[in-house]
């Protein structure tokens, strides 16, 4: 069996110190221009400077994906190019069922409504990282195409990744106390993939328990 490393950076603020625009790539160079207030540019600076210390690993032909929130970010990485996405969501206080009928399937909100409000919370940021990986593995429209991608039930009330078209792979986590991450990635037969924490210098990765594993198959 064919073994490939995937890894999840993570940054924190104290990554923004090493953040340099000479290490910029031209359209990030022109996109940083655009960069308002202060908490989007400290999350600017987070997020390339780790982007920066990723490709520094990463063979020419490696995809990455990149997601920042709240001054932290992570980037997930592997060497050999395919459909990748990860998102990162800081866990703040939301109108949660409000937001689920604009992004879930009936089936998701439904499940969100039967929740009490923290484990409700955890949930709804654990289905919309997903939602917002799948967007950028697949290349698929936001927010029209979020209801397309999430959760549903499976047997024995287990839930089962819904994915866009072929195989996937999707797990998520909860670091500490305020994040939750989800990364997604298209899989083939014969080979193993099981996604592993890694932290850039000078910050500290918080707790990681995992709160989902799932495979999607041929469809």
């Amino acid at each position: 069996m064919k073994i490939q490393e995937l890894f999840v950076w993570w940054a924190d603020a104290r990554a923004a110190r090493r953040y340099r625009t000479e290490d910029l790539s031209a359209d990030d160079f022109r996109r940083a221009q655009a960069v308002r207030s202060a908490k989007a540019r400290e999350d600017w600076r987070v997020s390339r400077a780790l982007l920066r210390d990723v490709r520094a690993e990463l063979p020419p032909a490696g995809a990455t994906s990149l997601s920042h929130s709240g001054g932290s970010a992570v980037c997930a990485s592997i060497s050999a190019a395919r459909p990748l996405g990860a998102d990162l969501e800081r866990i703040r206080p939301r109108e949660v069922l409000r937001l689920a009928d604009w992004v879930c399937s009936p089936e998701e909100r439904d499940a969100l409504a039967g929740l009490d409000s923290a484990r409700q919370l955890q949930h709804f940021y654990l289905i919309w990282t997903l939602k917002e990986a799948f967007i950028k593995a697949a290349a698929l429209d936001f927010p029209a195409d979020m209801a397309l991608t999430g959760l549903a039930a499976g047997p024995g009330g287990a839930w089962r990744l819904r994915a866009p078209p072929g195989q996937w792979s999707a797990r998520s986590w909860r670091l500490g106390d305020d994040w939750i991450a989800s990364v997604v990635w298209r899989a083939s037969d014969g080979e193993a993939i099981r996604p592993s924490w890694r932290t850039v210098t000078g910050c500290e990765l918080p707790a990681v328990t995992v709160l989902g594993e799932w495979e999607s198959g041929l469809v």
